[in-house]
């Protein structure tokens, strides 16, 4: 029983890695659920309960990263620090 108790948090736990099956991650929530002795109605289990898979980013993250890194040296400059450019590679 301690196994499937342990299963099953692992499964409640990480549910975006178990999303291709909602219904198990809704029986690990259920086994959780009576360990505790606690009562479990599945039907009150909705999507919204439920993380969705990420959505990819609209941009590549080397363009975010000079958008971002260009926005905090204009906000820095505008504060009055003294800003320089120097890149990490």
């Amino acid at each position: 029983m301690n196994d499937i108790t342990k299963t099953a948090r692992q499964i409640v736990s990480s549910p975006e890695d178990h999303l291709h099956d909602t219904s198990l991650f809704a029986a690990a929530w259920a086994t959780m659920k009576a360990a505790r002795g606690q009562g479990f109605d599945p039907q009150r289990l909705r999507s919204q309960h439920l993380i969705d898979r990420p959505e990819p980013s609209p941009e590549p993250i080397d363009q975010t990263l000079i958008r971002v890194g260009e926005t905090v040296r204009c906000y820095a400059k505008k504060q009055g620090y003294l800003v320089q450019r120097r890149h990490a590679a």
